[in-house]
Formats: structure tokens, C-alpha cells, sequence
């Protein structure tokens, strides 16, 4: 330690050495020629005394002659001029001597202001140099730190070298177990699916044996009926026969809610009407779908379609009404059969939930949109995805149009046409809030958009361009899946808000036509309508709520 403090010392002194003798070389020259002007200063202060003593005595030695001349003649004239004339060249020295006396003293005064600049620059420097000194100091003390750091960064670097060693080793050995097991998975799922090859053999025969079985029954009682008489009278309610859709005219719009019921264990997320308007169908957050028949102001469960793994998000009756489809938030889609009430198809191959799904064209295929950003087309013939749709956003719903076609909406607040037979959108529309639903008009001449900015939006599919915007006070869209609906005869917007009113507006008129609402005592938010469907007849409407509720408003 006091080595080192011997060597700080000496290099110290050093460089104040160092830094004299730059900042004195600067200065030498000067230093000599004020020397030089000092030294002429004095010899001619000398001289100009010894002129100023010969001139004192030429005036006392001028004032005799001048005497000696009022006294001595014209002899006497001569010497005084000659003496004037000594005097005279005197003083001409004497003022020169004069003159340059003051012509040193006023480079003395320069060489001076130079000299206290230089003292001011020095003095700057010497701060400077401090500094310096001083950061050299704290910079050698940081610099011992540091090399504290890197040596305790090397050992940690070398033990975390050695652990990804180690795990590299066990890495190796994880991926020759996971490659293991995944020849074990492929040989297990070969086996799974020829067994559930020959388990939908068995079921296709069992399900054969039991149409045939309900067919005779059928046929026997519609036999029995035909020999029975039957009472026919004119009633305001429209009769539905199976397998046909009714035809509505003009939508009534209910005024009192007939049946408010609880449907399932959880929220309700979806209702839909079956095409015949004999039925309709719920979803809810128990991962059940139920179905109910709405008779004289009740609602009774007439079957309960079970497989899901998750939360039902969507609903839809193929045209014959004998296929129930439904979206999930499993990752999947599923098909099943309404007259046996069996799940048919599962359709797996989205990585996000599945929030809507829709027949394309006809049953045997099926259009699906996901939080995953993609649309996929399915072939129930061979249960597979026929086509991936990469549309850029989570979709939120779709609608089938003409066959090939098909609408999405989407979370980043547009609205996509598609073609199936090709990869790109044909056409987009921006509106100002995130869809929630669509809705196709009955003379399919207009689309329905439910989104988050609280308004509903009518699209004329001729002009592809907004013809008409929905709201109203009080109307807020209770979350990114609520759905709303045209009415049957296309006259009526329907939508459910937030707070448990439904909305119902003319489109015509561009107002709303009426509001219904159930009290309750419950939390506003406990009662949100998440989805509302009309009835094809157009005399009912069920809404489904988020405190696991369903409500039938129908006048009669």
C-alpha cells in the first residue's frame, strides 16, 4: 500500500514537471525581451538624468555669458550662438530619449495584459488538470470495480456454461422419450380410429335398425290418424307442419314476456329458432345445447344435445331441419343429428376458440371462424377442412351468402366478403366498432352488424356501402359476442343491451319501434341479453340472458 502510494506521488510530480515545462517554453521569449526592455529602461533613465544635469548646467553656464555679453561685446555673441546650438540638438535627444521611453513603457503595459492573460489560461489549465486528475483517480477506482465485475461475470458464466451442458444432455434424452412417445401416440391413435371405424359401423346399423323401426312407427300412426276425422277451425296462430318453413308476412312485435325459466347452469350465450319455428335451441357456459318447445306460454325441454368440451358460442338448423350445428370454445365444431339427438361430427383444427358456425350452400358443408384469426371450410363426407381462410382478425361471426360466399366480422372493426374458391377477400368494409354479430335479411338484399361502439349498422349488400345506423339512449352492447337479429319479414332490427332491455327498431323509419324489459331485483349486469332470436312465424321472440336465464315473449 504505501508502495503504491509512493508511486501516485512520483507520478504527480512528474507531471507537474511535465506541465512547467510546456507552459514555461511558451513564455520564455517574452520573459527575455521584458528583461531586455527593463534593462534599456534603466540606461536611459541614466542617460536622461546626465542630460537633465548637462542641461542645467548649459543654462547656468549660458546665463554668465549672457551676462559677460551685456558686459563683454560682440565676442561674447559668437560662443552664445554656439551654445544655443548645443542646447538645441540637447533637447531634440532629450525628446527622443523622450519618446522612446514612453514607447517602452506602453510595450511594458502590453507585455503585461499578455502576461495576465497567459497567468488567466494557466490558471484554467491548472483547474482543468485537477479535474482530470481527479477523474483519473475515480476512473482507476471504477476501472477496479469493473475488473471485480468481469471476474465474477467469468465464473458465473462458466457455471452457467456447464448447467446448459447438463440440460443439453437432458434435453437429448427428452427428445429421444418424446420421439418415443410420439411412435407410441401414432400407433395408439391408428388403433383408436379403426376401433371407432368399427364403433360408427355398429352405431350406422343401431341407427338404421331405430329409422326403420320410427319410420313404421310413423307410417302406422299417420294410418291410424288417417282414418280418424279431424276438426279443422280458423285460428290467428300459424299452424307449422314438419319439414316445412312458414312464411311470415308481417312480424308482430310481442309486448309481455310469457315464460322467464332458467336454461342452463351458467350464462346462456346462444338461442336460435329451428327453420319451422316448432322448436328452438339454447347454448350455454355448462357446455350443453337444450331444446324446447314453446307451448300455450311454456317452454318445455324436449332434449338435451351433449359432447362439448367447452361453452357453446353459436347455433344453427341446417334447412331441413335435421342437423343442429354448434360452435365452441373447445377449439371445435359439432354436428348432430336432431331426430336421435346424437353428436354425428366433430370438426377439429383450430388453435382458438370457435365462435361461429354456419352451413355453407348445403349440409354437407360447414364454415366455421375462430379467435385464431382463420376461417375454415369443412366436407362432413369425409369430416376434414377443405380449405383454410386466413382473414387477419379474430372473427367474431359469419353469415353464408349464395353458395360460395361468405361474410365475416372481426374483432379489428371490418367487415370481409369471401369467396371459397379463392384465397383472398373480395371486398372489406370498415366500421367504427369491433362486429359482435351479422345477420342476413330474409331477401338476403342486406346485412345486420352488431358492434361495440353501441349501434347497430344495416349494410346494403347492392351497394356494399351503410344504409342505415341503429341507436338509441340507454342501448350499450353487453360484449363481443352479443348477437342481434332481423325480424322475419325483414321490417324489424332486434337487439339485446347490457342492462336487460331489448331493442327493438323500424329500419324504415330509422327509430326504435319499442323496447321490452323484465324487472328484476338482480344486478343490471347479472341480466345482460346476450343473444335474442326471432321466431320465422314472427310472433315470438326468446332472449337469453347472462344470469342463466332464457325469456318467451310472445302475446299468445
Amino acid at each position: 500500500m504505501a508502495s503504491n502510494v509512493k508511486n501516485w506521488k512520483e507520478d504527480v510530480l512528474q507531471q507537474l514537471k511535465k506541465r512547467n515545462k510546456q507552459q514555461t517554453s511558451s513564455y520564455a521569449s517574452l520573459i527575455l525581451a521584458n528583461n531586455k526592455l527593463l534593462e534599456i529602461t534603466g540606461t536611459l533613465k541614466g542617460k536622461n538624468a546626465q542630460l537633465q544635469a548637462e542641461q542645467d548646467q548649459l543654462k547656468a553656464e549660458n546665463f554668465q555669458l549672457a551676462v559677460k555679453a551685456d558686459s563683454g561685446g560682440s565676442g561674447g555673441g559668437e560662443r552664445t550662438h554656439a551654445l544655443e546650438q548645443k542646447l538645441y540638438r540637447l533637447q531634440e535627444e532629450l525628446t527622443e530619449l523622450h519618446k522612446k521611453r514612453g514607447e517602452n513603457s506602453q510595450q511594458i503595459i502590453d507585455l503585461r495584459n499578455q502576461l495576465q492573460e497567459y497567468e488567466k489560461e494557466l490558471s484554467i489549465k491548472e483547474a482543468k488538470v485537477l479535474d482530470s486528475e481527479n477523474n483519473l483517480v475515480a476512473m482507476r477506482g471504477a476501472q477496479k470495480s469493473l475488473q471485480n465485475t468481469v471476474v465474477e461475470l467469468e465464473a458465473t458464466n462458466q457455471m452457467l456454461k456447464d448447467e446448459h451442458q447438463a440440460l443439453q444432455l437432458a434435453f437429448t434424452a427428452l427428445e429421444d422419450k418424446y420421439l418415443k412417445a410420439q411412435d407410441d401416440n401414432r400407433e395408439l391413435v391408428e388403433r383408436w380410429m379403426t376401433q371407432k371405424a368399427k364403433d360408427a359401423e355398429v352405431m350406422n346399423e343401431e341407427n338404421a335398425v331405430f329409422m326403420r323401426k320410427k319410420q313404421e312407427k310413423l307410417r302406422k300412426e299417420l294410418a291410424d290418424a288417417a282414418t280418424e276425422p279431424v276438426c279443422v277451425s280458423d285460428r290467428d296462430r300459424p299452424i307449422h307442419l314438419p319439414g316445412l318453413t312458414p312464411v311470415c308476412l308481417i312480424a308482430s312485435i310481442p309486448s309481455k314476456a310469457l315464460c322467464k325459466f332458467d336454461a342452463h347452469d351458467g350464462e346462456v350465450n346462444a338461442v336460435r329458432w329451428s327453420p319451422s319455428g316448432r322448436l328452438f335451441a339454447t347454448g350455454g357456459a355448462d357446455r350443453k345445447i337444450k331444446l324446447w318447445e314453446a307451448t300455450s306460454g311454456q317452454c318445455n325441454n324436449r332434449g338435451v344435445l351433449l359432447g362439448s368440451n367447452a361453452g357453446i358460442m353459436s347455433l344453427e338448423f341446417d334447412e331441413e331441419e335435421t342437423l343442429v350445428l354448434a360452435a365452441s370454445n373447445d377449439f371445435a365444431s359439432r354436428v348432430w343429428t336432431l331426430g336421435d339427438q346424437r353428436l354425428r361430427h366433430t370438426l377439429t383444427g383450430h388453435s382458438g376458440k370457435v365462435l361461429a358456425a354456419k352451413f355453407l350452400n348445403d349440409t354437407s358443408k360447414v364454415v366455421t371462424g375462430s379467435h385464431d384469426r382463420t376461417l375454415k371450410v369443412w366436407d362432413l363426407h369425409s369430416r376434414a377442412c377443405v380449405k383454410t381462410i386466413f382473414a387477419g382478425s379474430s372473427c367474431n361471426d359469419l353469415v353464408t351468402l349464395h353458395g360460395n360466399n361468405i361474410v365475416s366480422g372481426h374483432f379489428d372493426k371490418r367487415v370481409r366478403f369471401w369467396d371459397t374458391r379463392s384465397d383472398s377477400s373480395t371486398n372489406e368494409i370498415m366500421l367504427q366498432g369491433r362486429l359482435t354479430s351479422l345477420d342476413l335479411a330474409p331477401d338476403r338484399s342486406q346485412l345486420l352488424c352488431c358492434t361495440r361502439d353501441d349501434s347497430i349498422k344495416i349494410i346494403d349488400l347492392r351497394m356494399n356501402q351503410v344504409s342505415a345506423t341503429l341507436v338509441a339512449d340507454g342501448f350499450k352492447v353487453g360484449c363481443d359476442w352479443s348477437r342481434a337479429c332481423f325480424s322475419p319479414d325483414g321490417t324489424f332490427a332486434l337487439a339485446g343491451s347490457s342492462d336487460g332491455t331489448l331493442f327493438i327498431w323500424n329500419i324504415a323509419k330509422n327509430r326504435v319501434e319499442k323496447t321490452l324489459k323484465e324487472h328484476s331485483d338482480d344486478h343490471p349486469d347479472s341480466h345482460a341479453i346476450l343473444a335474442c332470436s326471432w321466431n320465422p312465424n314472427g310472433s315470438s321472440i326468446v332472449t337469453c340472458e347472462k344470469s342463466k336465464k332464457c325469456i318467451f315473449w310472445s302475446d299468445f
